[in-house]
């Protein structure tokens, strides 16, 4: 009997330990022009399950920088655009 309750500890801690987090990168951009009301668009994005949580705040900082890139290369005269991410 202590056999069978220690194997299904030791099962059950394997298990509890072994479980990865499912990570995901929350991303806004907003874009405003004098005049005109803000237009902000939303994204989210999985990251693998195999990630740890520091690696996976580095691939959201990452997204965070290239979409603020991006989005600049669109912007027009007096837009301002901010963009934030935030790992969820």
């Amino acid at each position: 009997m202590k056999k069978y309750l220690l194997f299904a500890s030791l099962i059950a801690s394997v298990c509890v330990f072994s479980c990865k987090k499912q990570y995901s990168c929350q991303c806004a951009t907003t874009i405003t022009s004098p005049g005109y009301n803000p237009f902000t668009v939303s994204s989210l994005t999985q990251i693998d399950t195999r990630t740890t949580k520091k690696r996976a705040e580095t691939i959201c900082a990452h997204t965070e920088k290239q979409l603020q890139k991006n989005t600049i290369d669109y912007k027009n005269g007096s837009e301002t655009v901010t963009t934030s991410c935030a790992l969820k």
